[in-house]
């Protein structure tokens, strides 16, 4: 036993890479865009949604993630020029991504609207209240390309809820001929950016698992994914 441990701690010491972490994948998300036509996306989330992604990406320490956007790297490419420092290689250098990542909105929708209420009546006034819930859905479609092969090396559907409360109350009467009456209206809700925005840290996560931590994380994801097809209900990222 005593003999074994030694020699398993000096191959250490003789070879520490073999038990290295490995080294930061390198990846680029090439867009994130609308393919639900979502009355209220606009053409700028696109930029703001691929940032968000490759920053939750870069957070995780396990990739080196490139910029992709083709207006920054023209921009790059002529501020060298300037200089009069621009090689050949420097292109070669820009495009080393292993994979580029894209990701669209495939569906965003009211899945449902409930409301209730109630009051009570007292010499001339009402008083009441009204509570009020919608839940929508949302769909993101990730794909994972390999740059080297330019095959699909992962997709993923990430789904999940968002859910808006509000909740008011009335008070009304009539005193002498004049009348009187206030109103109070309280929100609760999640916001339609905060809600894609989870979505965005869970497709950074799931990224996370497959493509460079690649341990029991998988089987987690393949059991949701699992979970989600018998049932056909959405993730609860939110």
């Amino acid at each position: 036993m005593g003999t074994a441990l030694a020699l398993s701690t000096s191959s250490l010491l003789q070879n520490p890479s073999a038990y290295a972490a490995p080294s930061p994948i390198t990846v680029a998300v090439i867009k994130v865009k609308d393919n639900s036509n979502a009355p209220w996306f606009k053409p700028s989330y696109e930029d703001k949604l691929r940032t968000i992604l490759s920053t939750e990406l870069a957070s995780a320490g396990h990739f080196t993630v490139l910029e992709r956007d083709a207006s920054t790297l023209k921009e790059l490419k002529q501020e060298v020029k300037n200089f009069g420092i621009w090689k050949d290689e420097d292109q070669k250098a820009l495009t080393r991504a292993k994979y580029y990542i894209s990701a669209a909105l495939s569906d965003f929708a009211e899945v449902s609207d409930e409301s209730s209420g109630g009051g009570i009546g007292f010499k001339g006034f009402k008083m009441g209240k009204k509570k009020s819930k919608r839940e929508y859905y949302v769909s993101f479609d990730l794909k994972v390309i390999n740059v080297k092969t330019g095959a699909i090396a992962y997709s993923r559907s990430i789904e999940g809820s968002a859910k808006e409360e509000s909740e008011s109350s009335a008070i009304s009467g009539n005193v002498k001929g004049i009348s009187l009456g206030q109103s109070e209206t309280k929100k609760t809700k999640l916001p339609v950016t905060r809600a894609v925005r989870a979505a965005m840290v869970e497709t950074a996560e799931y990224l996370d698992c497959v493509l460079y931590v690649k341990d029991e994380c998988i089987a987690e994801y393949e059991a949701k994914d699992e979970k989600r097809k018998q049932s056909n209900d959405s993730l609860d990222l939110f």
